[in-house]
């Protein structure tokens, strides 16, 4: 084969007396040679999923005769040929590459006659595309990336389902399917051909079971032959199917068709069209789908998923709503293990923000049952330093590298988050009303005022050397002092504590994101709020009590309230790692009182588990037309299994007993 380098270039329709201008493709300057000097391309049809080929007309350098080129669908470029044209063993031959992987595209030609150039224009599609010649196959190899497996199997261990859909040969796709491990070894392939009702007969469906021939030493792709196989028993089966095959499906099976897509991995020979109303039938079934694609052919497909991922820049970029850089599928696991971090991020965020709320809520009302409030620094404190810094930080975690295999909650008002805000809240409260009522226990409690012998004893037991202010006659006015009590000055570290908390129980990384600790800021911002909080509790500066509005206590009380927060903490997160995300206990707990996931699809296979006669293998069911009585959704193996007014029969039995009926 000899490397040719193409040139083309646009040459004026008027001269060549067109109404468009046409191409010129002739060899470069460094071909090493050619059996033509150049070809002038005067028409051409262009290529259509739907119609499965493209022509040219075309004229050779120094001929005066047009020359009419096809190239397609093998299938569909052999019905424009001359029957004599075309090998007796074509259908053998096109298996035998298809089986092996290779992508094949089928060539023919012929001479047209045209009296002037300019009846190119006005020439019919179908005339054209008449009487061809055929000329060979062009066998091409389409390898593998070498990060479609990895991806693959991440997926599949990720318990994400892959499926195929493709515009190129049924055994070509099953045979690439095999090769990716889309299909693992050892599982049954069946092919499912479903036929459009004739003048005689209704539609039918044939299931026909695909064995598996083992590769020879020399190659190591996957060979398969149609033969009579054994039902898959108890091996994990997958359906396959062409793009005429689903639509007569969709048209006179309905009914079956969720039952083939539970388990449909390959989808060949799929239409813009079919592949766009494939995507929707899974969304029926609630699958949550996610499409892949890099051609024009892919744009409705990619726009009806719920994530479309175009793998170019091109047609398809404008109908998904995300575009990958590379290639190739990488991308897929990547965005998935990116959504659900993100997914986990802003739930996180959320409770977090809800519990300070609730935190704020529990501990201000404890306050007003005494009159009391926390003083402004104390708010601002919380809010400024803590709050406000750590709920922007804490969401910046990067996505973990392994996908699980589950995703996350998908609801804020799953029984996960909602029973961690309620505990949490709980736990805060018995916390916080403890505290409250502990501290009006303590032998040094009084109900402070700000100039009562009360508050200037507890100033002088304390060695303080806080000044007091007196009013202008000299003597201490009783005002309520609303701010400074021993209920603020206890309360404020275990709220401040508690938010500390939530920030980080609410921040879990394994198994959607990162550790905790690879959120450098957020980790830094967070230890200097514990810091901060535990300096706060334990000086004894009195610029510091002065400033916060705190009043001095002792220290034991002090190292009560540090070990209140303390072991509040770990219940918290103990009950939030240990039960709340334990999915296998969750798991127990639906299964004992039987709790089943609603979906449709889960709903289908527990079903199709329980049904002994799923999947049939090597048989062939006729669609009830509801007018001739035939029946599907069954197959029996003799007569006298059918019931009364139901009739299942084959070929030439059928045809008669319609016009019997008739």
């Amino acid at each position: 084969i000899l490397e040719q380098n193409m040139e083309e270039c646009q040459v004026p329709s008027s001269k060549l007396g067109l109404s468009d201008s046409s191409t010129v493709i002739k060899p470069g300057p460094k071909a090493s040679q050619s059996p033509v000097d150049a070809i002038t391309v005067l028409r051409q049809f262009p290529f259509s999923s739907g119609l499965q080929r493209m022509s040219v007309i075309a004229q050779l350098a120094g001929d005066l005769h047009l020359q009419v080129y096809m190239k397609g669908a093998p299938e569909m470029v052999a019905r424009f040929c001359r029957s004599e044209t075309v090998p007796k063993n074509f259908p053998q031959e096109l298996r035998n590459y298809t089986v092996q992987g290779f992508r094949v595209i089928a060539l023919a030609h012929k001479t047209l006659n045209v009296e002037k150039l300019s009846n190119v224009d006005r020439l019919a599609r179908e005339k054209v595309e008449s009487e061809l010649t055929f000329l060979g196959l062009l066998i091409m190899e389409n390898r593998l990336k070498k990060e479609t497996k990895p991806v693959l199997k991440e997926l599949s261990e990720a318990r994400i389902r892959t499926v195929m859909i493709t515009g190129d040969n049924l055994q070509t796709a099953i045979t690439v399917a095999k090769n990716s491990e889309m299909i693992p070894h050892g599982n049954q392939v069946i092919i499912v051909e479903a036929n459009e009702p004739g003048d005689h007969l209704p539609a039918s469906v044939t299931w026909q079971l695909v064995g598996t021939q083992e590769p020879s030493p020399a190659r190591k792709e996957t060979y398969i032959d149609i033969g009579n196989s054994s039902a898959p028993g108890g091996k994990g089966y997958h359906f396959a199917m062409s793009g005429k095959s689903y639509q007569v499906l969709f048209q006179h099976f309905y009914s079956i068709l969720p039952k083939i897509l539970v388990n449909g991995t390959v989808f060949a020979r799929m239409s813009p069209g079919q592949k766009s109303s494939l995507v929707e039938e899974f969304q029926k079934l609630n699958y949550c789908v996610g499409m892949c694609g890099d051609g024009a052919n892919d744009c409705g497909a990619l726009k009806m998923a719920h994530a479309g991922i175009s793998l170019s820049e091109q047609e398809a970029s404008v109908a998904s709503p995300f575009t990958s850089k590379t290639a190739n599928i990488e991308c897929v696991p990547q965005l998935i293990r990116e959504g659900r971090a993100a997914l986990v991020s802003s739930f996180g965020v959320f409770k977090y923000l809800t519990m300070y709320g609730i935190i704020q809520f529990i501990g201000t009302s404890l306050l007003y049952w005494q009159l009391q409030i926390f003083g402004n620094y104390q708010y601002l404190m919380q809010d400024v330093s803590i709050t406000l810094m750590v709920s922007l930080t804490m969401s910046i975690n990067h996505a973990y590298p392994k996908l699980a295999p589950y995703r996350p909650a998908g609801q804020l008002l799953s029984p996960q988050l909602l029973l961690s805000v309620f505990l949490n809240s709980c736990f805060t409260c018995i916390v916080l009303v403890s505290a409250f009522l502990s501290v009006k226990q303590q032998p040094w409690y009084c109900e402070a005022y700000q100039y009562s012998e009360c508050f200037l004893t507890n100033q002088s037991n304390f060695s303080t050397n806080m000044s007091v202010e007196r009013n202008w006659t000299g003597n201490a006015t009783l005002v309520p002092a609303s701010v400074l009590s021993f209920e603020s000055t206890t309360l404020w570290p275990i709220v401040t504590f508690n938010c500390i908390s939530v920030a980080f129980i609410f921040s879990k990384g394994k198994p959607f994101r990162k550790p905790i600790y690879t959120n450098y800021l957020f980790s830094l911002l967070l230890t200097s709020a514990v810091g901060l909080t535990i300096f706060l509790l334990f000086s004894d500066f009195p610029a510091i009590y002065h400033g916060m509005e705190f009043i001095p206590t002792i220290l034991s009380w002090r190292v009560s309230i540090l070990v209140a927060a303390l072991v509040q903490f770990c219940v918290a997160f103990f009950v939030e790692d240990a039960i709340l995300q334990n999915r296998e206990l969750w798991l127990l707990i639906k299964k004992e009182f039987g709790f089943y996931s609603k979906s449709q699809y889960r709903i289908l296979q527990r079903k199709l588990a329980e049904d002994s006669t799923w999947p049939p293998v090597n048989r062939t069911d006729y669609a009830d037309d509801g007018k001739n009585g035939f029946y599907i959704n069954r197959a029996y193996e003799s007569p006298e299994q059918v019931p009364k007014g139901r009739l299942r029969l084959d070929g030439q039995a059928a045809e008669q007993h319609f016009w019997t009926r008739l």
